[in-house]
Formats: C-alpha cells, sequence, structure tokens
C-alpha cells in the first residue's frame, strides 16, 4: 500500500490535480448544456445555462484559489479574488434557484 501512496505523491505535489478538476468541471458544464438542450423535459427542467454556470463556477473558483494557495510562491493577491468569485458565484446560484 505505501508504494502505491509513494506513487501518487507527485500528483499532490503538482499543478496537475487542481488543474484537472478545472478541465473536468468545464467538460461537465459543457455536457450538461448539451444533454439539457436536447433533453428540454427531462427531471433537470429546462434549459437553465444561468443555473449550470453559476453551480460549477462556485467550485471552480474554489479550485482555482486551491491553484493560487498552493503555489510554491502563494498569491494572496489571487487566491483571495478566486474566494471573492467563488462567494459571488454562489450568491448568484442562491438567486438563480430561488427565481425557481
Amino acid at each position: 500500500m505505501n508504494g502505491v501512496m509513494d506513487r501518487l505523491i507527485p500528483i499532490f505535489d503538482s499543478d496537475a490535480l487542481p488543474i484537472g478538476i478545472l478541465v473536468l468541471i468545464v467538460i461537465e458544464a459543457a455536457v450538461l448544456y448539451v444533454w439539457q438542450r436536447r433533453n428540454p423535459s427531462s427531471p433537470l427542467g429546462s434549459p437553465n445555462t444561468a443555473r449550470i454556470v453559476s453551480f460549477l463556477g462556485a467550485g471552480g473558483s474554489l479550485v482555482a484559489a486551491m491553484i493560487f494557495h498552493r503555489r510554491p510562491e502563494p498569491s494572496p493577491e489571487g487566491f483571495a479574488l478566486a474566494m471573492l468569485a467563488a462567494l459571488v458565484i454562489h450568491l448568484w446560484h442562491i438567486t438563480v434557484l430561488l427565481r425557481r
């Protein structure tokens, strides 16, 4: 088991994991957008781009904050801006959900 963990440590030490997560978030948004356009009567409701972007954008902003924080030379400004973006997008998501 220790051999497996030793091989995984470089993944956690690099930016590959958070950047990979950001790429997956973008792919998920594209898939949801296309799927909702093709299936407007789905249980997810009518296609709603604002709901997709506001939900996934907050998570993406948190991952971006993690990237700024874990850099060899951390960027407090970048971290703060990404966290502020996460807060604003999350509040936008709440307003989108309340309008349903």
